[in-house]
């Protein structure tokens, strides 16, 4: 194996030695350049969100319109479906847990600066990706 290697070695070297040596054009390198350049400024992707704006004001409205409707035609009767349930179990399991009043400012502090976060960073991406 290493002699048939050696010898397909030699065989291209004989080949490539028989070739006459090309020279580039003076542009060469301009023209590659240039043709960098436009493979570079490809269209960017835009964003298009799955559900549109008016799709979106049209959920509002419409879970408006029903929380409007209920508060002033729905009915005070428990439905069926719902049993009459005690919910006391639940309210058992945490009414022993105390907080410490550092914890829960630490809570608080946190949620607003979420809150406040959130849209910062979206301006930025969305400035940063052109969305």
């Amino acid at each position: 194996m290493d002699k048939e290697q050696k010898n397909i070695d030699e065989f291209i070297g004989k080949t490539m030695r028989s070739l006459p040596i090309e020279k580039t054009s003076v542009d060469f390198t301009d023209l590659i350049m240039s043709k960098v350049a436009v493979e570079k400024s490809s269209t960017v992707t835009t964003y298009t969100s799955l559900i549109s704006k008016p799709v979106w004001a049209f959920i509002f409205v419409l879970l408006g319109g029903l929380c409007v409707y209920l508060s002033f035609f729905g009915t005070e009767e428990n439905p069926n479906w719902l049993p009459n349930t005690n919910y006391n179990v639940l309210t058992s399991l945490f009414k022993n847990i105390h907080l410490n009043n550092s914890l829960l400012y630490g809570i608080v502090a946190l949620a607003v600066m979420t809150l406040i976060q959130v849209p910062i960073y979206k301006n930025y991406y969305k400035n940063k990706f052109q969305v």
